[in-house]
């Protein structure tokens, strides 16, 4: 059973404008570290299978700059989508050209912008779903994080009976998923066992394909299309994108499909997905300052700073971030960082 390693690269990064753009999202940039997040993701991939069976899905704007990032990969494996319509057609795609090529493949599915301080753990996780699934092939596997904190960002995933275990991993059935909760329920779903949903799979892809088939038997129809025309017509991967419906692989597939389950990890994992989430990766000072780039602070304390060239001076305030980007500066308290997304929307439509 070959293993081929799916990254979905097509996000814009909004929550963490003004350093990312859509010319330069985050997932492009070296927001911990010297590599981009794209490249870890791919270096991390390189465990698990061999630079000519790791896929990467982008958007069209997109594709120069992953190659340059990632030039071990073909370039037939930069797969471009014209226009983003969320996590189920990104995975269908990749599904569809896979199983061209190998249609009895597993198929593991990573987000392209996520920080995971364990990778061997990781490995060793994914490896262990890998060989659940030559004796049960039916199974929709998902990777659930053990939780540190109650948060409020993160969906969450309920498990249940436990349907395999070796070696200290577990396999176990899921119940449900939930959506990003208020505080008081994360910190009983906390108290209760439950794992953050990390957006990472591990299936067969005739197995994914079959669960489009009978969960959303529509996008299901256009894949067949696309499959039957992508060589013979230049406008088929177009023509699929634009007519899918937009809509996440957790609410088309996961929440609907009976034979889904979820490995237990502690991984040291983020999603870096707010400057809120960013103070939290970088060693703060004694009052709680998270601060990259110059700056000066007095009588300050839990703010987020992220300078790239102006040095940036905070006197007397808390739980703020003040971020530099290239054209815009940004400041919000910590708590409203979930909504700098709105703002980068309004200024990406030109409003």
């Amino acid at each position: 059973m070959s293993l081929k390693v799916v990254i979905m690269a097509g996000g814009k990064g909004e929550r963490l404008w003004p350093v990312s753009s859509p010319q330069t999202p985050k997932q492009l940039l070296p927001l911990h570290g010297t590599k981009s997040l794209l490249r870890t993701t791919f270096e991390r991939a390189l465990g698990l299978a061999q630079p000519e069976d790791i896929y990467v899905v982008t958007g069209r704007g997109l594709i120069q700059k992953v190659q340059e990032e990632l030039p071990e990969i073909p370039p037939g494996n930069i797969l471009a989508e014209p226009v983003g319509k969320n996590t189920a057609p990104c995975i269908g795609f990749a599904a569809v050209v896979i199983s061209r090529k190998d249609p009895d493949a597993t198929m593991a599915v990573f987000p392209s912008d996520h920080l995971i301080r364990e990778p061997e753990r990781l490995k060793e996780a994914i490896l262990f779903g890998v060989s659940a699934l030559a004796s049960h092939p039916d199974l929709l596997i998902t990777l659930g994080v053990v939780p540190d904190r109650p948060e409020t960002g993160y969906g969450y995933i309920a498990p249940e009976t436990v349907l395999l275990s070796r070696g200290g991993l577990t396999i176990k059935r899921v119940r449900a998923f939930h959506e990003k909760p208020a505080r008081i329920v994360a910190e009983q779903y906390v108290k209760d066992g439950y794992l953050w949903n990390a957006g990472m799979f591990l299936w067969r892809v005739d197995t994914i394909l079959e669960m489009f088939s009978r969960h959303m038997p529509e996008l299901h129809e256009q894949l067949q299309e696309l499959k039957a025309t992508m060589d013979s017509d230049a406008s088929a991967v177009d023509r699929f994108f634009n007519e899918a419906q937009s809509v996440s692989i957790d609410y088309g597939i996961m929440e609907k499909a009976g034979r889904v389950a979820v490995i237990p990890v502690d991984i040291g994992w983020s999603d870096v997905g707010t400057w809120d989430a960013m103070g939290n990766l970088y060693v703060t000072d004694d009052r709680g300052n998270s601060v990259r780039g110059p700056a000066e602070l007095i009588n300050s304390e839990n703010n987020v700073i992220w300078s790239t060239d102006k040095r940036i001076v905070l006197i007397g305030v808390s739980d703020l971030v003040v971020v530099e980007g290239s054209d815009s500066i940004l400041v919000c308290p910590r708590a409203l960082s979930q909504e700098v997304s709105v703002v980068a929307k309004k200024l990406g439509d030109g409003k």
